[in-house]
């Protein structure tokens, strides 16, 4: 194991942000906020996952001391830089009503089937957050930000190696077939941004915005206007690579589904 965070929020240069770059851009503070509230409560979804995993010594220790304090450090690093550019935001109010909400989400009996798929299921949350910070990078128009993301994209995808790691472990004594371990990477992607992003950005719109309701519809058109973004930043080629790992598909075949795999989800996140 390496020495663990790799880095602080001192390394992080909070002073030098260029406020005038991203103040007015509403669906950044969304965006940040709604990132810093599910980053920050990893501390709970490391526990479901270290009570999951409870026998295999490794794991657990990976994810207790190093998994669940780089993605805290994720979120507190998030909500500093939420604060510095809207300082009025009453962050810690808005993420109680976040915690409260998700709770019921957040359980150790709604994890995988099995501990293979479970795994599996973490590589594809690990892609997920990979892809996006590394579009946050891309896309921010602020400099601090950029680097900010590109940080936290280093750690996620340091954290998908170990996922796959544990998986390929696993994986040996389950001997899962393609078609199952594909069906519940398949749901989980089906279940990205269903439960924890809309209610992160939920709360944080209805604390900045006091009287006002954030319905699903508002989600919808949240995501749409996310589009532009998603369609010209999001690194398509290297989330489905990543995905398509613990199948095992045969070079030949990868090669060929790539392409349409890509278009596939282009539509599928740009729409």
């Amino acid at each position: 194991m390496r020495k663990h965070p790799t880095w602080t929020l001192a390394d992080i240069p909070y002073a030098s942000i260029e406020k005038t770059r991203i103040v007015d851009q509403t669906d950044w503070f969304y965006l940040l906020a709604g990132a810093s509230f599910v980053e920050t409560l990893s501390d709970l979804y490391a526990r479901n996952l270290v009570e999951y995993f409870q026998e295999n010594a490794a794991a657990t220790t990976w994810l207790s001391n190093e998994w669940e304090q780089e993605e805290v450090q994720h979120g507190l690093a998030l909500k500093a830089y939420v604060l510095q550019i809207w300082p009025d935001f009453d962050w810690d109010r808005a993420y109680k009503g976040f915690v409260q909400a998700y709770m019921p989400y957040c359980q150790t009996d709604l994890l995988g089937p099995s501990q293979a798929l479970e795994m599996a299921s973490r590589c594809v949350v690990e892609t997920g957050t990979a892809s996006f910070y590394t579009m946050i990078q891309s896309a921010s128009p602020e400099p601090v930000l950029q680097l900010l993301a590109g940080r936290i994209r280093a750690d996620e995808v340091h954290h998908y190696k170990y996922f796959y790691k544990f998986f390929q472990t696993y994986q040996q004594q389950e001997k899962n077939s393609r078609w199952r371990i594909g069906r519940e990477l398949w749901k989980r992607v089906s279940e990205v941004d269903q439960e924890d992003s809309y209610l992160a950005i939920k709360n944080a719109f209805e604390v900045k915005n006091p009287g006002q309701t954030f319905s699903g519809k508002d989600f919808a058109a949240f995501r749409e206007r996310m589009g532009d973004w998603v369609s010209r930043h999001y690194p398509f080629e290297m989330a489905i690579k990543m995905l398509l790992k613990p199948v095992s598909l045969p070079p030949t075949l990868q090669k060929m589904a790539l392409p349409l795999l890509k278009r596939s989800a282009r539509k599928a996140l740009a729409s």
